[in-house]
């Protein structure tokens, strides 16, 4: 029972290291001090409505601009990131933000690689113990046919050997 501890001990530790990381990975850091940096940082996380690939922080067009001094004036008015997020999903659709809601449909796109990773490595463990276990090995039983098919290959290969029985 002992050494069975031991050897849960290793991944039990990976675990808590990969947790660990994850909790300060997504931890966020104080909000940005400046206006200019706080605008950066909302505008950041919407897409541009008229660029394909690019943040409105990113892009130069004229939407991006406007909606980045929309931002400016929303923030300089008090309000959240939440209730500027908020207004631009009413006002363009949920597709402008960078990252999807955790609601509806957009649920499935944050459960669904959490889903798949749990299934790669619940498959993984599977394998391992069969593999552990032997399931996976194939039988070393041999055949009469079997052993006098490798005798009259090491015959003439040049071995006058006989295959151990």
């Amino acid at each position: 029972m002992r050494s069975r501890w031991r050897s849960w001990v290793p991944w039990a530790l990976l675990l808590a290291v990969a947790i660990a990381a994850l909790v300060v990975g997504t931890h966020r850091s104080s909000a940005p001090v400046s206006l200019d940096a706080r605008v950066m940082h909302v505008a950041s996380e919407v897409r541009c409505p008229v660029c394909e690939g690019q943040s409105a922080a990113q892009s130069q067009s004229a939407a991006s601009l406007q909606i980045r001094d929309q931002i400016r004036q929303e923030l300089s008015g008090g309000e959240s990131e939440g209730q500027i997020l908020a207004g631009l999903v009413r006002a363009y659709g949920p597709s402008i933000l960078e990252k999807p809601e955790a609601t509806g449909v957009g649920l499935v796109v944050w459960v669904l690689p959490v889903l798949a990773l749990l299934a790669g490595v619940g498959g993984l463990v599977i394998a391992f113990r069969r593999w552990r276990s032997g399931m996976a090995r194939p039988s070393s039983t041999l055949s009469d046919d079997d052993r006098r098919l490798v005798d009259e290959a090491l015959v003439a290969g040049g071995r006058s050997e006989q295959a151990p029985a």
